[in-house]
C-alpha cells in the first residue's frame, strides 16, 4: 500500500486540480510576487489552493469509496501503461525507495541533491512521464477520471458549499496573472 498512496494521492488531487485549469497550481506557485491593486494575487492565490487542498482531504477521507475508486483508476491506468510497454510499478517502487531515503532528518541539503539526482531516480520519473503521455488520451482512462472527478466534486461540495466560488476565483486569478505576466513581457526568450 505504501507504493499507492502516492500515486493515488496524485490521481485525486489532479482530478480534482484539472477542475481549477491544468496551469492554475504551476502559474500559482510559479509566479514571483507581483501584487496588484486589491492585494497580492499569488498570496490569495495560494490561500485558495490550500482551501482546496484540504477540502479535497476532507472529502477523501469522509468517502472511502472515493479511496476505492481512485484505487480502481491507479491499478487501470497501471495496467494500461503495462500494456503499452512500460513498467510503472517498478519505477514507482524506485521513486518511493528514494523517497523514504529523502525522509532522513540527518540527510544534509548536498546528500538530499543526491538523492534526487541519481541516474536511477531521474529515469524512473522519465519513464513515468513518457508512459503518463502514452496513455493520457485512453478513452477508458479519460472516462475513469472523468467519473472520479465529478464523485470527488459531489463530496467536496458537501464538505464545503462554497468550493465552486472558490475554484472559480481561482480560475479568475489565473486569468488576471496571466495578463499581467503578459503585459510585462512575458515572452523573455
Amino acid at each position: 500500500m505504501k507504493i499507492r498512496y502516492p500515486s493515488l494521492a496524485g490521481l485525486i488531487a489532479a482530478a480534482a486540480l484539472a477542475l481549477a485549469s491544468p496551469l492554475a497550481m504551476a502559474q500559482g506557485m510559479g509566479q514571483q510576487g507581483q501584487g496588484g491593486q486589491g492585494g497580492d494575487p499569488q498570496m490569495e492565490m495560494q490561500q485558495l489552493q490550500q482551501t482546496l487542498a484540504e477540502t479535497q482531504q476532507q472529502a477523501i477521507e469522509n468517502n472511502p469509496d472515493l479511496e476505492q475508486k481512485g484505487e480502481a483508476l491507479e491499478n487501470l491506468v497501471l495496467d494500461k501503461m503495462e500494456a503499452a510497454g512500460y513498467q510503472p510499478r517498478r519505477d514507482l517502487e524506485t521513486l518511493e525507495s528514494a523517497e523514504e531515503q529523502l525522509r532522513d532528518p540527518d540527510l544534509s541539503a548536498e546528500e538530499r541533491q543526491q538523492v534526487i539526482q541519481t541516474e536511477e531516480v531521474q529515469q524512473a520519473q522519465m519513464n513515468l512521464q513518457e508512459a503518463q503521455q502514452a496513455v493520457a488520451q485512453d478513452e477508458e482512462i479519460l472516462e475513469a477520471q472523468e467519473a472520479l472527478r465529478e464523485d470527488l466534486m459531489a463530496a467536496m461540495r458537501q464538505e464545503n458549499a462554497d468550493i465552486d466560488d472558490v475554484i472559480e476565483r481561482m480560475q479568475s486569478l489565473q486569468q488576471q496573472m496571466q495578463q499581467q505576466q503578459g503585459g510585462q513581457g512575458g515572452m523573455m526568450r
